[in-house]
């Protein structure tokens, strides 16, 4: 598969909320999701993030365990106890294994390291909605 596909692979437009606290690792996660179809919008804090995924109810939340007013593992398990909460990704720059123990434990689907390959992010990012959405209908 090649980035041209996933460009053209049709994705429903599965909504994706990205919390990251740097402007330009959340501009560009961003705007990789939205070339590959998502409908992805960003929350520079953990308190937004919540506030956004309470109200427009992502399939799929990626979060970075740095954020300026919460630590991503405590946003994850606040996220976790909503209604239908989304799949979560980690996207972090963390290499520790108790780090990415830790962000598991709390409820993330997925774990990666910064900086994340645009193909391996649209490919997760697409299954995880899809199994959301199989979720949600099945």
């Amino acid at each position: 598969m090649t980035a041209t596909d996933l460009v053209h692979r049709p994705l429903g437009g599965a909504r994706v909320l990205v919390a990251e606290g740097d402007a330009d690792d959340s501009v560009v996660l961003t705007a990789v999701l939205r070339l590959n179809g998502f409908d992805a919008c960003e929350a520079r804090t953990a308190e937004d993030a919540l506030k956004a995924a309470s109200d427009t109810r992502p399939a799929v939340l990626m979060v970075d365990l740095d954020l300026p007013d919460l630590d991503g593992c405590a946003l994850i398990r606040r996220v976790r106890r909503l209604p239908d909460p989304p799949a979560v990704v980690v996207v972090t720059g963390h290499t520790a294994e108790s780090v990415r123990r830790a962000a598991l434990a709390a409820g993330a689907s997925a774990f990666l390291l910064k900086p994340a390959d645009p193909i391996e992010l649209t490919k997760l990012v697409g299954q995880l909605s899809e199994e959301q959405l199989g979720r949600k209908t099945g």
